[in-house]
């Protein structure tokens, strides 16, 4: 969260099958992403007997921005990123902001300009989504979106759609870095209910192994991740291709790289550099 797009529709049909869907969806279309920020309005979190001040461990720091390249085979079409952030709700319930972007390079963009933002806010208490925003400019293709979710009466609203949720919810976005947090077993899954654009979907990231990845940050020991559909899967679905993420083996959990192989060949998020928050030094 993306080699995506490569090519427009096949990108927009990835970032429907899972977080880092998003990921890679975004560059199948050789794209670029980019999106003016604006400033959302969160509600209350609710959920008093959840304790303000007992956070969900997971794998990053506030300030954290991974930064990376996108190729189509050997050609290379952009560059994207993903940041995090901490932000508080009204009701003083602190929560894990976190951005995709993406920018297509100058060849790309001369012919499918592409600026394409994806955003979630997470209750950090148990890292479920309070509200998730897309703001996609893709050739001539645009399109804004926001899916809210009442975490306390458990219902999503989509335009106007509103949709139960099952005990246990998840975003695009959100879904990726619950992937990230998760312990990671060879041969084992983990399973995602995953909601976008006001259905439910069953995903089950298949744990296919440790492999050795190179990247311009390094060279690093990851699980290799296979994102599938658990149910509702049309043919439509499974024509789509096949997406797979490599998450570092070590305390940080880096997303080293996503691969989407498609007919068309296959496109790559690589990543490339990794900035932390810069802490003030004590006088």
């Amino acid at each position: 969260m993306t080699p995506l797009m490569l090519w427009p529709r096949s990108f927009r049909n990835l970032a429907v099958a899972g977080s880092v869907l998003a990921l890679v969806s975004f560059w199948a279309a050789g794209s670029s992403i980019h999106a003016e920020s604006q400033r959302s309005v969160l509600a209350p979190a609710q959920r008093e007997n959840l304790p303000k001040d007992r956070l969900l461990p997971v794998p990053f720091e506030p300030g954290e921005t991974l930064v990376y390249n996108i190729a189509w085979l050997k050609i290379e079409g952009g560059e994207m990123t993903l940041s995090t952030g901490r932000e508080m709700t009204p009701d003083g319930v602190a929560v894990h902001r976190i951005i995709l972007m993406a920018d297509s390079n100058e060849y790309v963009s001369k012919f499918y300009p592409v600026r394409t933002r994806y955003e979630t806010w997470v209750d950090a208490r148990d890292f479920q989504p309070l509200r998730f925003e897309k703001h996609a400019r893709e050739g001539r293709y645009v399109s804004d979106e926001v899916e809210e979710f009442d975490l306390a009466r458990r219902v999503a609203t989509w335009r106007d759609v509103k949709t139960r949720l099952p005990e246990r919810i998840q975003d695009i976005i959100s879904s990726f870095y619950l992937l990230r947090a998760a312990p990671l077993v060879a041969g084992q899954s983990v399973n995602v209910d995953m909601f976008s654009r006001g259905k439910i979907y069953k995903v089950k990231a298949v744990v296919l192994g440790k492999e050795l990845v190179e990247t311009e940050a390094g060279e690093f020991t990851a699980f290799k991740v296979q994102p599938q559909m658990r149910e509702n899967e049309t043919e439509e679905d499974r024509n789509r291709g096949k997406l797979f993420l490599w998450f570092s083996d070590d305390a940080r959990r880096l997303p080293v790289m996503a691969r989407t192989i498609l007919p068309i060949g296959s496109v790559t998020a690589r990543l490339k550099e990794v900035r932390t928050a810069v802490t003030p030094a004590t006088p």
